[in-house]
């Protein structure tokens, strides 16, 4: 029986030109040549084109497979190209499509004596720009204040609650400062789950200053600023009290950790954050839709500072704030954000002193 071709080809599975021009888009580079096209791309964008990259040679070898006998960049016809667009389209999103068209562009027009495929960079717009008409995100109905105000009612009362275990009252505390603190700081999943009371918490005068390395962010570079004053007791009573109470008996640097006493992982945030944001606010958010109420918060209540937004999310443009919230750095951003928020921080006074767990050198707690 003929073995089935997977749809996405993994790179040991790759003609061996593919491995030879994709290899060489990342060398490093040394006194006499010169790096790789692409060396400086994220580990994330990497894999992310290296898969969609995967998904075209797959094309080939299931419809085509005479062609992988050609190099790379001469199999990359117009006819091949619409053939792959119609395949997709039949089983996939119109998102994903041009997702996978855009992977193809960017890795072929980078590969050693490739044309200027001007037509495929034309054909991989438009099709983002017909996903993008297709797929709009729909206005969520709760602004950024109603969160981080709901939240901090969520922690004020919690305490309270008697009839509540201690631990079911720790896990209700870190899902509510989660996210409020995303609602605040709207930063990425992979830089929120990356959080260490070590690497990412540092004591300031009057506050907490949360510190993140260019690892931690997309656009590779590091950022820092300031835990907004209004979270600041309640992140101390997470460290204090919360934190230990979920660690149990474990031991561990991470920030965020879940009723195992583990820390919170990808997956065990994208099923717990829905549940408790409909719970809490009437709406299921994921990670990246606190994102977009960040911006549509700017936009709509306080449009004169409408530039912020690409600070604030870490885009390198004002691309991506124009196309999505036309209605209307690092530190300047947050602290401009604050303001639009800042009727909820008159009602609370400032911490005097600040308690972070001392630090140490073992495994889990590296020093910088």
């Amino acid at each position: 029986m003929t073995k089935q071709i997977p749809l996405v080809l993994k790179y040991d599975h790759w003609p061996q030109a593919d491995k030879s021009a994709w290899d060489a888009l990342f060398a490093p580079g040394d006194l006499f040549d010169d790096a790789g096209p692409c060396q400086a791309w994220s580990e994330g964008t990497r894999t992310k084109h290296g898969q969609g990259y995967g998904q075209w040679l797959s094309f080939l070898k299931r419809t085509a497979p005479d062609q992988l006998a050609l190099p790379p960049v001469q199999r990359v016809t117009q006819g091949a190209v619409e053939r792959y667009i119609a395949e997709c389209e039949d089983r996939l999103l119109p998102r994903s499509t041009a997702n996978l068209v855009v992977s193809l562009y960017v890795v072929v027009r980078a590969f050693p004596d490739a044309p200027d495929f001007e037509w495929l960079n034309t054909a991989s717009k438009r099709l983002s720009n017909r996903a993008k008409r297709q797929s709009r995100h729909k206005h969520v109905e709760v602004s950024a204040n109603q969160i981080v105000a709901t939240c901090l009612q969520q922690m004020d009362a919690l305490p309270k609650m008697e009839h509540l275990s201690p631990t079911t009252i720790a896990i209700r505390h870190r899902q509510a400062l989660m996210i409020a603190l995303l609602t605040m700081r709207p930063v990425r999943r992979r830089a929120l789950l990356s959080m260490t009371v070590t690497r990412h918490l540092r004591e300031v005068s009057g506050g907490i200053e949360l510190r993140f390395a260019s690892e931690d962010m997309k656009d590779q570079k590091a950022r820092s600023f300031p835990l907004p004053k209004v979270l600041v007791p309640h992140m101390q009573a997470y460290l204090d009290v919360h934190r230990p109470l979920l660690l149990g008996d474990k031991q561990g640097s991470a920030l965020w950790i879940n009723q195992y006493g583990d820390p919170i992982t990808k997956d065990g945030l994208s099923r717990e954050l829905p549940k408790v944001t409909a719970r809490l606010c009437g709406v299921a958010l994921r990670p990246h839709g606190f994102r977009h109420i960040a911006a549509t918060t700017i936009a709509e209540q306080d449009p004169e500072h409408f530039g912020i937004i690409r600070d604030l999310l870490g885009h390198r443009t004002d691309q991506m704030a124009n196309r999505h919230y036309n209605r209307a750095t690092g530190i300047t951003a947050c602290t401009q954000y604050q303001d639009v928020l800042g009727q909820l921080l008159d009602k609370h006074a400032p911490v005097e002193r600040i308690r972070l767990p001392k630090r140490s050198n073992g495994p889990d707690d590296p020093d910088d």
